[in-house]
């Protein structure tokens, strides 16, 4: 009886528990929740960093996340740079971060363990093709969400 109850407390547990950057978590922090507002502005900020990386020469596969503001990016020196260009400041948990973290999470879980961003970027497994491939999900997850917003508001 007291093993039995001990197990499914256990599993609540587990089941409540979210995997994040801090490490499993209980519940769900708010910035790990996936239905944020997004603005225009993350849509630029994921489409100037693909055009950052707009060859291979553009990109290095290391996972630092001390960035020099000059080529070669790693994928989250070129969102720090892409969103200082666009808005003047970087946000560590904007939703256009959120969104490649989110598509991270959704498409190569099993590339990274501690920082999404850099892990992926630096995984021995992640190429150029693969980086370019995680912005254009997550430029489309951002058209997607500001589209619907436009339905909504032309439905009221």
């Amino acid at each position: 009886m007291k093993l039995s109850f001990f197990l499914s407390l256990t599993l609540l547990v587990f089941v409540s528990c979210t995997r994040t950057e801090k490490g499993l978590v209980f519940g769900i922090p708010s910035y790990e929740k996936r239905h944020v507002q997004v603005s225009n502005m993350d849509l630029e900020i994921l489409e100037k960093a693909k055009y950052i990386l707009k060859d291979k020469d553009h990109w290095t596969n290391d996972k630092a996340r001390t960035c020099t503001g000059q080529p070669p990016f790693n994928l989250y020196c070129v969102l720090e740079k892409a969103s200082i260009d666009i808005d003047g400041i970087y946000i560590h948990r904007r939703p256009a971060l959120q969104e490649v973290r989110f598509t991270i999470d959704d498409k190569f879980k099993e590339r990274w363990r501690v920082h999404r961003l850099a892990d992926f970027n630096g995984h021995p497994g992640t190429t150029y093709e693969d980086v370019i491939g995680v912005l254009d999900e997550s430029i489309g997850r951002i058209k997607h969400k500001l589209s619907s917003y436009s339905t909504r508001d032309s439905k009221k």
